[in-house]
C-alpha cells in the first residue's frame, strides 16, 4: 500500500507540474525500482494518451488549484485519506470550477492504474465538492 501511496502521489506531482500534459510519450522515471513510473502509454495502442487540446485545458485548471491543494485532493479522491480541506483549497477548487475538476478526476481515472476503482474515484470527487460548495 505505501507504494501504491507513492506512486499516486508521484503521478499526480507530475501532472500538476505539466510534465506528463505536455509530452505523454516521453518516459519520466523517477526511483523506477520504487515506483515503476513511467508515463509512455502503458498500452501498444496508444489509447490512453491524453489529447493535446486536452492537455491544454487540464493544465489550465491545474494552475488554478496549485499543487498543494491539488495534491490534497488527490488524496483525499484516489488513496482515499479522509483528509481535512483547508478552506483556501476549498475555494481553490470551486474557482477552478465544477467542469475542471471532473475533467481532471475522469483524466486521471482513464489511466489504467485508476480504471479498476472508477466509481468510487467519482463518488469521491463528488464528495469533495459537495463538502467545498457547502
Amino acid at each position: 500500500m505505501e507504494t501504491f501511496c507513492k506512486f499516486s502521489i508521484i503521478a499526480f506531482l507530475v501532472l500538476a507540474s505539466g510534465v506528463f500534459l505536455s509530452s505523454p510519450t516521453q518516459a519520466i522515471r523517477t526511483s523506477e525500482q520504487d515506483f515503476g513510473l513511467a508515463l509512455e502509454p502503458s498500452s501498444d495502442n496508444g489509447d490512453d494518451i491524453i489529447p493535446i487540446e486536452l492537455s491544454h485545458y487540464l493544465r489550465e485548471c491545474l494552475k488554478k488549484i496549485g499543487e498543494e491543494c491539488g495534491s490534497i485532493f488527490f488524496t483525499r479522491i484516489f488513496i482515499g485519506k479522509k483528509n481535512v480541506i483547508p478552506a483556501g483549497c476549498c475555494q481553490k477548487l470551486l474557482d477552478m470550477g465544477e467542469e475542471c475538476h471532473y475533467t481532471i478526476t475522469e483524466t486521471v481515472i482513464s489511466r489504467p492504474e485508476f480504471r479498476a476503482n472508477a466509481t468510487l474515484y467519482e463518488t469521491r470527487a463528488v464528495d469533495a465538492w459537495n463538502e467545498c460548495s457547502q
